[in-house]
């Protein structure tokens, strides 16, 4: 974010890691994505993200 404060940033994580995806929304990332991952949740997170 440092170096492009409008980057949108998509955390990928596994389950049980909520501390981590607190941290990287606290610090920019605009979503997140939940191992195993589904294609239409991937696609869905990927368009919020590019909306907003």
């Amino acid at each position: 974010m440092a170096i492009n404060p409008g980057a949108k940033v998509i955390m990928c994580t596994a389950v049980g890691q909520e501390q981590m995806v607190k941290l990287a929304i606290k610090t920019g990332a605009k979503g997140y994505i939940v191992k195993p991952f589904q294609a239409p949740k991937v696609l869905e997170e990927i368009n919020n993200v590019l909306k907003s």
